[in-house]
């Protein structure tokens, strides 16, 4: 969509579909690692309605006030920004030149119907053929003019007009209710989001293979397994969501074995069954095993750099709901919300400004206060930890110049089965600076280092047990 050509923009599309780009938009910061909240897409609509859209210098002065927060957020945005609302190319589009075989490269119109049609019939692998196809004719890689992703990217956009995608896949029956309206809006929403995330990607390895210098190569999964979470740069944050789903079904899979083993050797069964051959141990019994499947409740802190690391620990543990009798979660940072309604219905990991967005979760300076938040807890909710009960505590344990909640642990220590702490800080930084970590592990079970997504499932496989 060509925001400068004012035809284009404010004339062709409707105002629900100019919200649409919108939101696909705020998604993509999102999962470029921007925290955007409902509100602020709502600002960013508003703001949008309220300048020149023929002008496209206004256009991202408005996005970029109602969405960015510190200079940090600049380089995702000014992307973003470029992938969504591409600059014009001044004069008449060039003619589709030949390929060497001699045949020619496929018409933008029938390529962009491709694309939308097998999006529309949910077929992955029609979608990816056709990106790839968009990639090989319109990118312009090759060894000797390889430019950066970001400049392939706009090549391929630019053709595309992932606008007027968005725009087709929202088209639908004029008999459709409001509900299957927006579920029709929110799906298309997705997918756009997620041809992004493809054709970053292929662009991305291109220009690896081709040997282009600003390429950015894909971390392998063996690589994601051992990747600091609280260190990843965006692109590796976005490979990691991706890499969560498998990882609990692989840990679904050790625990089923785990509990379909035999149990240790039962020697009195054994013996007497001897007796009927003379007392020759020929057949031994088994002690037959008993799973149990705990219940958990899951403290996690949200403040500061941890929330990074936070909703791929929850989304993990209730995408292994079925693992656990029970599984309740709260977040907190100086205040404390239960969450577990909310994470049950998130299909994948959590927008983390979601979470943060929870009323209460704030209740003084917004710094995390173990002791305040632990004591409200016990006090609301006296009934959620009992003698069946596994808690959780996920946390940096750091106490930013305030009394660490050691009578607060020991109590849920004394009231539940077992306390374990996932820390996803590195072991090395335990106990330097505020970090009282040695103190709160006196009244754990177990402490556990979950600074990657090996170590985590690691823990969470332990737990479970």
């Amino acid at each position: 969509m060509k925001l400068s050509e004012r035809k284009s923009y404010s004339s062709s599309l409707s105002p629900s579909m100019v919200t649409g780009i919108v939101v696909a938009f705020c998604g993509g910061l999102r999962a470029a690692g921007v925290s955007v909240s409902t509100g602020e897409t709502i600002d960013a609509v508003a703001a949008l309605a309220a300048v020149d859209a023929s002008r496209r210098d206004l256009v991202r002065a408005a996005l970029r006030a109602a969405l960015v927060k510190g200079d940090t957020h600049d380089d995702a945005f000014d992307r973003l920004f470029e992938l969504f609302f591409p600059a014009p190319r001044a004069g008449r589009q060039e003619a589709e030149p030949e390929r060497t075989d001699g045949s020619r490269r496929p018409e933008v119109e029938d390529l962009r119907d491709q694309l939308t049609e097998a999006l529309r019939q949910g077929d992955d692998d029609s979608v990816a053929v056709a990106l790839e196809d968009a990639v090989e004719h319109w990118a312009g890689i090759d060894e000797a003019t390889a430019g950066s992703e970001r400049h392939h990217l706009q090549r391929v956009l630019r053709r595309l007009d992932l606008g007027r995608v968005l725009h087709q896949l929202m088209r639908g029956s004029p008999d459709r209710t409001e509900l299957e309206r927006q579920l029709d809006n929110a799906q298309a929403h997705a997918q756009l989001e997620e041809v992004l995330r493809i054709l970053e990607q292929l662009v991305r390895e291109r220009l690896h293979d081709t040997g282009g210098h600003d390429a950015v190569p894909r971390p392998h999964t063996e690589q994601l397994q051992d990747l600091p979470v609280m260190y990843a740069a965006p692109h590796e944050l976005a490979a990691l969501r991706g890499a969560v789903r498998p990882l609990a079904r692989h840990i679904a899979t050790r625990l089923g074995r785990r509990r379909r083993g035999r149990g240790r050797l039962d020697m009195r069964r054994t013996i007497r069954d001897s007796m009927s051959s003379g007392g020759v141990l020929h057949t031994p019994r088994m002690r037959r095993r008993h799973p149990s499947k705990p219940d958990l409740v899951v403290l996690c802190d949200v403040s500061g750099s941890v929330a990074q690391f936070a909703p791929f620990t929850l989304s993990l543990l209730h995408a292994l709901h079925e693992e656990f009798r029970r599984v309740r979660s709260w977040v907190f940072i100086d205040g404390i919300v239960e969450v577990t309604d909310f994470l049950e219905a998130a299909p994948g990991v959590v927008d983390v400004h979601h979470l943060l967005g929870r009323r209460g979760l704030v209740a003084g300076d917004g710094r995390s206060d173990y002791g305040r938040a632990f004591a409200e807890h016990l006090r609301r909710w006296p009934d959620a930890v009992t003698g069946k009960t596994t808690v959780l505590v996920i946390g940096d344990a750091r106490t930013h110049d305030r009394v660490p909640a050691l009578a607060e642990t020991k109590e849920l220590y004394r009231l539940s089965r077992r306390l374990y702490w996932f820390n996803p800080e590195p072991r090395r930084e335990w106990d330097t600076g505020d970090s009282s970590l040695s103190l709160y592990a006196a009244h754990a079970t177990r402490v556990f280092e979950v600074s990657t997504l090996r170590q985590l499932g690691d823990a969470v496989t332990h737990i479970a047990a």
